[in-house]
């Protein structure tokens, strides 16, 4: 069973967070074609949602069947600090990206008037970018704790 746990855990986290990694691209060439940034945000908040925050609670249980039959014991601090950087993760995702995509998608519903794009995108798109990097940040030391198993004091 710990293998095929493993397998579904590591797809899950292929699926939840694999986007993460080359989104930026397709934020830079929307910033440079601007007309398609509209239609780029709502293809990105239509993934997150039907794919990435499924396959992220998934993750949490792939993740809590490997230690029920890996033998790793909770209270291992490296998957306390893993644990609690998943879940940071996830209230990133709820409580600032998911809102700056949001005000995005609102903010571009229609082309921008002669003066420009309004000033609170820009504000949306910096906070999506921020929390992007923190987000891509905390997968990397999720993954980090994951593959080492460091003692951390233990």
């Amino acid at each position: 069973m710990f293998q095929l746990w493993m397998f579904l855990h590591v797809l899950c986290a292929i699926a939840a967070f694999g986007y993460g990694f080359y989104a930026p691209i397709f934020g830079m060439a929307s910033a440079r074609e601007p007309q398609h940034s509209h239609w780029f945000t709502k293809a990105a908040k239509r993934v997150t949602n039907l794919i990435i925050i499924p396959f992220a609670i998934l993750l949490f249980i792939t993740g809590a069947m490997l230690v029920q039959t890996g033998g790793t014991e909770w209270s291992a601090r490296w998957l306390s600090i893993a644990m609690l950087l998943y879940f940071i993760a996830l209230g990133v995702v709820f409580f600032v990206q998911r809102p700056a995509v949001n005000r995005i998608i609102a903010l571009t519903e229609q082309p921008p008037g002669p003066d420009g794009a309004p000033a609170e995108l820009t504000s949306a798109v910096t906070r999506m970018m921020i929390a992007g990097v923190a987000l891509l940040l905390l997968v990397l030391a999720v993954l980090a704790l994951m593959v080492w198993k460091p003692a951390l004091g233990q």
